[in-house]
C-alpha cells in the first residue's frame, strides 16, 4: 500500500449511503482511488474504491466498474481480497472491499530487490491458487501483477482489481471484452492478449510467469520505451534465462517460469492449477515436469523435424528461454516418438542440405522481425541490451550524503532524493539508510517515480530548501542566499522561458540540505543571442529577408531623409553587430525621403532678434547662415534681422539653408558716419 496520507478531519470525513465512512486514502489508479474506511453497520474496517467523477458519466467506464464489482464478489477464497458491497454516491460509483493492511508485491521487489527463490515459489503458489479459484469460477483476470498482489503483514498473499476480468461464459458481443480490445499492462501482458487475441486461463499462467520473473531478479523480463514496443517483444522475443541475473535461481524454478512464458498458449501450463502443481514439486524437492517436457520437447522435436543417419547424434535445440512445443504435437497416437528409417549416402546428403537451408531461413526470419542493421547481434561490444539498461545499486551507507550522491550518480543513476533526519546516535550529514538496499539490480534505475532514496542524520543547519523555480535569477539568488545556501548559475536557452527566469533547481524545494550546500539554477537565457546584420541601404523587402534569416521579426518606422532614397533603410534599431535574442523584433528606420516647408515670416515669428530667429528656423529644420549688414553707430536695427533669403512663403526642402541678414555696428556710437555695406561672399 502506498504511505498513507493525513488523515480527513471529522468533520469532513464523507459517509457513503449512510453506513461506509471513508477516512484516508490508501492507494490511487487511473480510474479509482481507495480509501481506509469503516463499515459503521458491521464496525469493521474496508477499503472504499472510488471511481474518479469525470469517469462516472463514461457508461464504458461504468459498466467496468459494476463488472468488477460482480466479478470479484463471486470469489470467495482465501487468497482473493474479498468484495462486501457496491454502490452509487455523490455523482459516482463506488466498490467496498476486504481492507488487506500490508504491502503490494511491487513495493515487496522494490524494497528488497530479487526474492529467494522459496519465497518467491511460495507467493506464485498462492497467486496461482487464487487465479484457479476465479478460473474455475469463469473469471480470467487478464491484469495480473505486482501491483494487485497484496501481502498483509502475516504475510498471506490476496490478489486484488479484477477490473478488467472476463467472465468466460460473457455475452461476447460485449464490446468491453470482445475480441480485438487489448487490456491490461504491458510489461505483464501475455502474447495472445497483446496480438488482440481473446484471453483465457492460460493467458493469467503467462501473467503469472511475468511476475515469478520479476520476484527472482528484481526486474520484469522484457522492458522498453513505450507498451507498443514491450508488447512487441512479449510477442517476438524470447526472454533471458532468470539464472543470468540472479545466479541463486534454482535450474528447476527457472524451467517453470520459462515454461510459463512459452509464446504459444497452446503450449505453455494449460491452467493456474497445473503450474501451482509444478511449483509445489518445486518446493517439495520433486521433479518438476517443465523439466521433463523440455528435455522430452528437445528430443523429439529433432526427430520430428530432420531425419538422422545411423550412426550420428542430431544437435539439439536449445529449449531454455524458447517457445516450447507441448509434446502430444510431436508423438505419434501410440505415444512413441516417430524414428525414421536408416537411408542411403545421398538421402544423408539432402537430409543435410535441407538442415543448412533450415537454419538459414530462421535466420533471415530473426532479422526481419527483429530489424536488421549493419554489426547487430549478441556478439557485438556495441549493442545495448535491456539487460545492459539495469543497474545494481552500490552501498553508500555510512558515506557523507554528498559522496554518496556523487557516487551514485557516476554509477548512472540520476534519480536521487535525500531525507533528513534527527538521529543521536549518526554524525551530522552521514547517510544512514537507502532504498533500495545495496546490491539489487533495477531493471529501470531511472524511474522518476522511484527514485533512489537516502537517508542522513540531520545536523543543526539543516533547512528545507526554498522554492525559486519560475522566479528571476536575481530574486531567486537572494532567496537562496539568505536561506544560507551558495548559488550557482547555469544558463540555457529556452523557447519557453523569458530570459533571466530560473527553469531548474537542482534540488526541489520538497528536500532539505545543510547551509552552505550550492544550489545550481538552470536560467534561461532566451532563445540565444546572435548579431544584427547589417540592413543600411536595402529596400524593406530585402531586409526583413535578412533579419528573418537570423531569427529576427522587424517592425518598420519611418522618417525624412536627405542622404537616403524613398523606401530604403536608414538604419536599425539594434544596430548592425549589436547582440540582440533570436525571436526579438528588431525596428527599421525607413527613409520618407526629403521633407519640405515654408520659410516663416517675421511677423509669424513674432521676433526680430537675429538669435531667437536663428532657433526658431533651426527648430523648424531649416539650417541658417548669417550676413552681417553694417549700420551707423547707435542704429536701432542693430542686431536685428533686417532680412530673410529665400524670402518668406518660399516652399523649401528641411535642412536647406536660410540667410538672415543681420545689422551690425556699434550700438554705443551716434556719429552719424557713413560706412560701406559689405555681404560675405558664400
Amino acid at each position: 500500500m502506498v504511505p498513507p496520507e493525513m488523515p480527513m478531519s471529522e468533520n469532513d470525513r464523507p459517509i457513503f449511503s449512510g453506513r461506509y465512512e471513508l477516512y484516508r486514502r490508501i492507494a490511487r489508479g487511473g480510474m479509482a482511488e481507495v480509501f481506509l474506511g469503516r463499515d459503521k453497520l458491521l464496525d469493521r474496517p474496508v477499503a472504499v474504491k472510488v471511481l474518479f467523477p469525470e469517469y462516472a458519466t463514461d457508461a464504458s467506464f461504468v459498466e467496468r466498474f459494476r463488472r468488477e464489482a460482480q466479478a470479484a464478489a463471486n470469489l470467495n477464497q482465501p487468497n482473493v481480497v474479498g468484495v462486501y458491497d457496491w454502490g452509487q454516491e455523490a455523482g459516482t460509483y463506488y466498490i467496498v472491499m476486504e481492507y488487506v493492511e500490508g504491502r503490494s508485491l511491487a513495493e515487496i521487489i522494490r524494497a528488497e530487490g530479487p526474492l529467494h527463490p522459496d519465497r518467491a515459489a511460495d507467493i506464485a503458489i498462492d497467486i496461482a491458487a487464487a487465479l484457479a479459484f476465479a478460473h474455475r469460477n469463469g473469471v480470467v483476470h487478464r491484469d495480473v501483477k505486482p501491483g494487485n498482489v497484496l501481502v498483509t503483514t502475516g504475510g498471506q498473499v490476496k490478489v486484488t482489481d479484477f477490473g478488467i476480468a472476463r467472465a468466460l461464459t460473457g455475452n461476447t458481443s460485449d464490446n468491453l471484452t470482445q475480441t480485438g480490445s487489448v487490456m491490461g499492462t504491458a510489461t505483464y501482458l501475455s502474447p495472445e492478449q497483446a496480438q488482440g487475441h481473446p484471453a483465457d486461463p492460460r493467458s493469467d499462467v503467462y501473467s503469472l510467469s511475468v511476475v515469478l520473473y520479476e520476484m527472482l531478479t528484481a526486474g520484469p523480463p522484457f522492458t522498453g520505451d513505450t507498451p507498443v514496443s514491450i508488447a512487441y517483444k512479449h510477442v517476438q522475443e524470447a526472454p533471458t534465462p532468470p539464472s543470468q541475473f540472479n545466479a541463486d535461481v534454482p535450474p528447476a524454478l527457472e524451467a517453470i517460469c520459462l515454461f510459463g512464458l512459452t509464446k504459444d498458449p497452446d503450449t505453455r501450463y494449460a491452467s493456474a492449477d497445473d503450474l501451482r502443481g509444478d511449483l509445489r514439486r518445486f518446493r517439495t524437492g520433486q521433479q518438476v515436469l517443465a523439466t521433463q517436457r523440455s528435455g522430452d520437447l528437445a528430443a523429439t522435436t529433432v526427430q520430428t523435424r530432420v531425419t538422422p543417419s545411423p550412426g550420428t547424434r542430431p544437435t539439439p535445440q536449445s529449449a531454455v528461454g524458447q517457445p516450447f512445443e507441448h509434446p502430444k504435437s510431436a508423438t505419434p497416437p501410440n505415444g512413441n516418438p516417430t524414428v525414421a528409417a536408416p537411408t542411403s549416402d545421398k538421402t544423408r546428403v539432402w537430409a543435410t542440405l535441407l538442415v543448412v537451408l533450415l537454419i538459414v531461413v530462421a535466420g533471415l526470419v530473426y532479422l526481419l522481425l527483429n530489424g536488421f542493421s549493419p554489426g547487430s547481434g549478441n556478439n557485438d561490444p556495441g549493442v545495448v541490451s535491456d539487460a545492459d539498461s539495469r543497474l545494481r545499486v552500490p552501498s553508500v551507507v555510512g558515506l557523507d550524503w554528498q559522496d554518496a550522491e556523487n557516487q551514485l550518480r557516476d554509477e548512472g543513476f540520476e534519480q536521487i532524493t535525500i531525507e533528513f533526519q534527527e538521529r543521536q546516535d549518526v554524525p551530522a550529514n552521514q547517510i544512514f539508510q537507502q532504498d533500495p538496499r545495496a546490491g539489487l539490480l533495477l531493471a529501470e534505475p531511472n524511474d522518476p517515480d522511484n527514485p533512489i532514496r537516502l537517508f542522513a542524520s540531520k545536523g543543526l543547519t539543516v533547512v528545507r530548501i526554498p522554492a525559486v523555480e519560475r522566479m528571476d535569477f536575481l530574486e531567486a539568488e537572494e532567496i537562496l542566499l539568505s536561506a544560507g545556501f551558495s548559488v550557482e548559475r547555469v544558463d540555457e536557452q529556452s523557447d519557453d522561458f523569458a530570459r533571466n527566469v530560473v527553469i531548474e533547481q537542482s534540488v526541489p524545494s520538497t528536500e532539505e540540505r545543510p547551509q552552505g550546500t550550492v544550489i545550481t539554477l538552470i536560467v534561461s537565457v532566451g532563445k540565444g543571442e546572435v548579431e544584427v546584420p547589417s540592413v543600411e541601404g536595402q529596400s524593406i523587402a530585402d531586409a526583413r529577408v535578412f533579419l528573418a534569416r537570423e531569427g529576427f521579426d522587424a517592425e518598420v518606422v519611418q522618417e525624412n531623409s536627405l542622404d537616403f532614397p524613398v523606401g530604403t533603410v536608414i538604419r536599425s534599431e539594434p544596430g548592425f553587430g549589436r547582440l540582440a535574442e533570436r525571436g526579438s523584433v528588431v525596428r527599421l528606420v525607413v527613409s520618407l525621403g526629403p521633407a519640405s516647408g515654408q520659410v516663416p515670416s517675421l511677423e509669424i515669428l513674432g521676433t526680430t532678434d537675429a538669435s531667437q530667429v536663428e532657433i526658431a528656423l533651426r527648430n523648424l529644420g531649416f539650417e541658417v547662415k548669417r550676413v552681417n549688414r553694417q549700420l551707423g553707430a547707435g542704429d536701432p536695427s542693430i542686431g536685428q534681422v533686417l532680412g530673410i533669403d529665400p524670402s518668406p512663403g518660399t516652399d523649401l526642402l528641411l535642412g536647406s539653408e536660410v540667410v538672415l541678414i543681420v545689422g551690425s555696428g556699434d550700438a554705443g556710437s551716434g556719429t552719424g558716419s557713413t560706412f560701406i555695406t559689405v555681404e560675405p561672399s558664400d
